[in-house]
């Protein structure tokens, strides 16, 4: 019998197609421009050579407009490598699974879930994430699981905690700010607004993300051949299988170095270091710092940590790359300010809707857009203006309306091809994106549901 042959979709030539198409569409929409609401025609793009080259210009610039990501996913890569020739990793993992982590898998998988939500609920944080991403491969493959079940704990634990979003910087303060400045809130008054709300959905939506993550990986951990990827080799992402690895005082000291870095991400990122707020940028320097300290301490040559540097590095170039093709997409119609167009014109399809068809409009219109301006705080800024005053006129209060922009930003944040940092973390897993949207499609569903649902509670509520 003919066995059928699998197709799989290569993310960088999806995203070339998609570049091309929009570039394409610049030569078809109108341009315009969308300052604080107000929405201004611009002459037509011509068919010039500029234009047209801007179809290839796209992929160096989407890579310039996202240098920092890009750094950050070499220098991650660079120092994972360095990190695994001292042995420690191998060694901290052993050493976990062996204590107590097969007794207690469950449960350290659940903690996991419900840490990485808090950090993108409560901080606004997924790109800071991605130096966690191989270590959490690395750590579930010891317990049993597959690369999938590691993806999805990184993945929906942060997105859906950004979803949520009680304190999301991203979101909620940004569309907040914007009302204040539009004097839809006081000036000065909590950008927090609706706190109680959002933690009630945080904790509603953190529990459907464990459950739903935790029945798969049950399912797997029973039976591998259940697994979506159990066609993949991922032989070179799991610690080194045998006799008990020796955890030695170099071990331990490369394991803090390592626990020191991100103490230090969550710190400088959070509150900064001498009255000065950590960037990415800061984050790619202390893993670097992290990295040539672990090489000496596990008794690297200088020579072997910068072999292992390069080597790290080389490795991580497809999932750096990939944020640049991602970003593309953005920068091509942004070049040809046919954005706002978009945005402007499909907001005017809200208009005359009742309050809840209308909260459910924003949420897919946003959804929607989102595949094109992946930015959250972005997209807000350009939103928010045109959007909360109609859905107000509609009878929607303003924090409902900001909370339907939440869920449209935040549920496909985890869906559309186009938002780099997903491809980042499904490429540490090697999850392609057909197995993930598999995997994945059915919660994004219930995500749904329940968002749909909480905006009916907030308009009856009057949230």
């Amino acid at each position: 019998m003919k066995q059928k042959k699998s197709f799989n979709i290569n993310p960088f030539v999806l995203i070339f197609c998609v570049v091309i198409i929009c570039g394409l569409f610049t030569f078809i929409i109108t341009p315009g421009t969308l300052v604080d609401g107000v929405y201004t025609a611009l002459p037509r793009n011509q068919l010039t050579f500029n234009n047209v080259f801007n179809f290839f210009r796209a992929i160096p610039m989407g890579l310039k407009d996202t240098s920092n990501l890009v750094i950050l996913i070499l220098t991650i890569g660079a120092a994972l490598e360095i990190y695994k020739r001292t042995g420690a990793i191998d060694a901290g993992i052993d050493v976990l699974v062996r204590k107590f982590g097969q007794q207690s898998r469950s449960f350290l998988l659940i903690v996991m879930i419900v840490v990485f939500s808090a950090m993108g609920g409560f901080l606004g944080w997924i790109e800071v994430l991605i130096p966690f991403m191989p270590l959490v491969v690395a750590m579930v493959l010891a317990l049993g699981y597959d690369t999938l079940t590691a993806v999805a704990i990184v993945t929906i634990g942060s997105m859906a905690g950004f979803m949520a979003g009680p304190t999301n910087l991203y979101t909620v303060a940004v569309c907040n700010g914007i009302l204040q400045t539009m004097g839809i809130l006081p000036e000065g008054s909590d950008v927090f607004v609706g706190l109680n709300f959002r933690l009630v959905l945080w904790v509603v939506i953190t529990g459907i993300s464990a459950i739903y993550i935790m029945t798969y990986a049950g399912k797997v951990h029973k039976d591998p051949s259940k697994s979506l990827v159990a066609d993949v080799d991922v032989s070179d992402l799991a610690n080194a299988e045998g006799e008990e690895v020796k955890f030695t005082a170099s071990h331990a000291l490369v394991l803090l170095s390592i626990l020191a870095a991100m103490i230090m991400t969550v710190i400088g990122m959070k509150y900064g270091f001498d009255g000065v707020k950590w960037s990415i940028d800061d984050v790619s320097a202390i893993f670097l710092a992290s990295a040539i300290f672990s090489g000496f301490v596990g008794k690297m040559k200088p020579a072997g940590i910068a072999d292992a540097f390069i080597a790290g590095a080389r490795g991580a170039v497809g999932g750096a790359l990939i944020v640049g093709f991602a970003r593309a997409v953005y920068w091509i119609m942004n070049a040809a300010n046919i954005n706002a167009t978009i945005v402007y014109h499909a907001t005017q399809l809200l208009k005359g809707m009742p309050p809840f068809a209308a909260a459910i409009g924003i949420v897919i219109l946003v959804s929607l857009i989102n595949g094109l301006i992946p930015s959250g705080s972005g997209k807000g800024a350009l939103l928010s203006p045109i959007i909360i005053p109609i859905a107000m006129e509609l009878g929607l209060t303003s924090q409902t309306s900001v909370l339907a922009y939440q869920f449209g930003d935040g549920i496909t944040n985890m869906f559309w091809f186009s938002y780099g940092t997903l491809l980042i973390f499904l490429s540490y897993g090697k999850v392609s994106l057909q197995k993930w949207w598999k995997f994945f499609v059915p919660l994004m569903a219930i995500f749904f549901v329940v968002a749909f649902a909480a905006l009916g509670i907030a308009i009856a509520t009057g949230f």
